[in-house]
Order: C-alpha cells, then sequence, then structure tokens
C-alpha cells in the first residue's frame, strides 16, 4: 500500500462536529457513508474483507479477525489495558487500523528502487492508452 493510498484512507471524512456522530441503531447518512467509504477502501487498497462469514454459524457474518488482530491505539499505550474492538467508525481507531494495515502490507515487500516502480507505472499507462491511439489513429 502507498503514502498516497494509506493517507487516502485516513482521510476519509469524519462526520462533522453536531452530526450524526453516534453508534448503535441510531446511524446517520454521514454514519452509514463514511463506513462505507471506509470498507471500500479496505477491499480495494488492503484487499480485506470487513465481514466474513462465520465459522460457527454460516448464515451469519462476522468482523474480519485478521482486523481484530491489529493493534487498535498508539503504540505506547497500556499494555496492560484490554484491546479496544474493531470500530471503523471511531476516527483514531480506523487511523490505527489504517497504519496497521499499511505497515503489514510493506514488511512482507522487499525494497523496490524507484526506477522500477516508475518504469511499472509507465507500462501500465501506456497499456491504459494503447486501445484510445489505436482508435484514433495515432499508435
Amino acid at each position: 500500500i502507498s503514502i498516497a493510498d494509506r493517507d487516502l484512507g485516513v482521510d476519509i471524512p469524519n462526520v462533522p462536529q453536531g452530526g450524526a456522530n453516534h453508534l448503535g441503531d441510531n446511524l446517520g447518512a454521514n454514519d452509514i457513508r463514511r463506513a462505507d467509504d471506509r470498507i471500500t477502501w479496505l477491499k480495494n487498497y488492503a484487499g480485506v474483507d470487513y465481514m466474513v462469514p462465520d465459522p460457527n454459524n454460516p448464515q451469519a457474518r462476522i468482523v474480519n479477525p485478521v482486523l481484530l488482530n491489529i493493534p487498535q491505539g498508539p503504540p505506547n499505550a497500556n499494555p496492560r489495558q484490554a484491546m479496544q474492538p474493531c470500530s471503523i467508525l471511531n476516527h483514531d481507531h480506523w487511523r490505527h487500523l489504517v497504519f496497521g494495515i499499511t505497515a503489514m502490507s510493506n514488511a512482507n515487500k522487499p525494497t523496490v528502487s524507484p526506477i522500477k516502480v516508475l518504469s511499472e507505472k509507465i507500462v501500465q499507462i501506456y497499456r491504459d492508452v494503447k486501445p484510445f491511439a489505436r482508435v484514433a489513429g495515432i499508435e
């Protein structure tokens, strides 16, 4: 996950002050939109499903255990404190979740040179533009 993608995830708007920033059965339109945007970010950028089938009850769905195992809160928090449940509507939890996912995804990748990354991006752009150039006759 790139820094830009991470920042995009972190910057998914929070509910404005005085807005519908409550949880439970009284979710406001802003909460639903924000949750949808964050779940979409998880799927598109991290490849992680927010809800997965419950292994104990195939008809039910639960929050993905992978997300529950990502540390919530700053790293210098009290280690004896219980881990907070994953809440994508809580901006602090969400920010730490995004940073945790980004760190986990980058920790398993070998270092790639900037030249290789640029080369891959140029090839990708060329592939994307080629059909349009062919239609326009400027291939």
